[in-house]
């Protein structure tokens, strides 16, 4: 039993040293917020079309927005998709920046195939769950850019082929219908025949879109700050139709996303391995702490 004078001793110097360990702390939390400004600040620029040199022998993305309108009549003709009413044109007062001149502002109706919605949630019960089947891709389950199924939604055969449109392809991509905004997914090869949950949507876009720019565009702060502002819902912010339908984006020539793309793709990588080693340093100054008490608990050698 350490004496009176070593107790208040060790007590000091713990107190010392969560206090300079919480200091740690709190510096290496604004080095992950700075992080994901970081993140946020290249989407932006991106979007902007600042982040990559613009390629003047592009072809301009209103000559794209043709093509992909000619792609959608010859759908139409072929039945493989339904013809929509057309949408009102953007305004000038729905466009938040200023993009470069080879571009152009669409909506999100005019460059998708098609869009629909998950089974509802009565087409759904407890007994339809199973251990071992065909995950459901519910908007938990869009983590980061990508889909991460659970092992608790998980439907058997006879469910799947019940609910066989819900079925999504690949290159789809799956929206988060409720709750935080802007989480999406490109659907791979993996999750082919995948089951669309109750709380997200699927989109078939256009061919002529890249999809991985398309999800970025989607998840930056431009997009959830209008999705959020768009959103209805008492308790939860929940999209519908007419919002997705009607949601402008900065439509670059398809090289040019293909371009921003990989730059992206490599600027997040580095960020990824900026928080990496945050997240090491939060933990070894964790361990400091940890280590510092039990080496003063532990009894001292006569």
């Amino acid at each position: 039993m350490p004496s009176i004078g070593e107790q208040k001793d060790f007590v000091q110097r713990y107190f010392e040293l969560e206090k300079s360990t919480h200091s740690i702390s709190t510096e290496l939390d604004r080095q992950l917020a700075l992080v994901k400004e970081l993140r946020q600040a290249y989407l932006r620029e991106a979007m902007q079309g600042k982040l990559t040199l613009q390629n003047p022998s592009d072809e301009s993305a209103a000559f794209l927005l043709e093509k992909i309108k000619a792609e959608k009549e010859k759908f139409v003709a072929e039945k493989k998709i339904k013809r929509v009413k057309a949408l009102p044109p953007l305004t000038a007062e729905e466009i938040p920046f200023g993009i470069p001149s080879n571009w152009i502002w669409c909506r999100l109706g005019e460059i998708s195939n098609s869009m629909s919605t998950g089974p509802f949630g009565t087409m759904l019960h407890q007994s339809d769950y199973v251990r071992e089947g065909t995950p459901l891709i519910n908007p938990m389950n869009i983590v980061n850019g990508k889909i991460v199924p659970s092992e608790k939604m998980v439907v058997s055969e006879a469910t799947k082929q019940r609910l066989s449109s819900y079925q999504l392809e690949e290159g789809d991509v799956v929206i988060a219908r409720r709750g935080e905004m802007g989480r999406c997914a490109v659907v791979t090869e993996t999750e082919t025949g995948w089951i669309c949950g109750t709380g997200s949507f699927f989109i078939s876009l256009s061919s002529l879109i890249n999809r991985e720019y398309f999800v970025k565009v989607f998840s930056s702060g431009y997009s959830r700050s209008y999705l959020s502002g768009f959103s209805v819902g008492e308790t939860m912010d929940n999209l519908n139709h007419r919002i997705l339908n009607s949601y402008p984006l900065p439509l670059p020539p398809l090289a040019e996303q293909e371009r921003i793309v990989a730059k992206l793709e490599e600027l997040i990588k580095s960020c990824d391995e900026l928080e990496a080693n945050v997240r090491e340093s939060m933990a070894n100054a964790d361990r400091l702490l940890q280590t510092a008490l039990k080496e003063a608990l532990e009894p001292k050698e006569a």
